[in-house]
């Protein structure tokens, strides 16, 4: 995917990602994933900065996501992500094509639903 409009708004195909305990060049890795799978407000090549302790993007997870390949992850990275119920199912699959996964919360609503993930190499 190539670099596109930015995302805002709420609609229920939108879906908020905040990354942390993590270095910036795995969250990098990470947001690059992402931002390749998904419609977002970053493009693939953008660098987070360097002085952050978070990393946020929101993306439109409207369709399907696009292959991505990661590199591999220094450690792993948490990764809270927020929206509908079937766009978070779409991040979740993209994430899980690229990382071993594990959910340490979900809090669901009507309308939306909140993940707390640690994202890991695959083994």
């Amino acid at each position: 995917m190539t670099d596109t409009p930015p995302v805002h708004g709420f609609a229920p195909t939108v879906v908020g990602v905040a990354l942390s305990d993590c270095t910036p060049q795995d969250a990098a890795t990470v947001l690059r994933v992402l931002c390749t799978a998904f419609r977002s407000d970053r493009t693939p090549t953008e660098h987070p900065e360097e002085d952050a302790t978070v990393w946020l993007a929101t993306l439109d997870a409207a369709t399907l996501p696009a292959p991505s390949v990661a590199r591999p992850l220094s450690a792993p990275v948490t990764a809270d992500i927020q929206g509908g119920h079937e766009a978070l199912d779409r991040v979740r699959a993209a994430l899980t094509k690229a990382f071993t996964l594990t959910e340490s919360t979900i809090a669901s609503g009507d309308q939306e639903q909140e993940l707390h993930l640690r994202l890991m190499t695959p083994h």
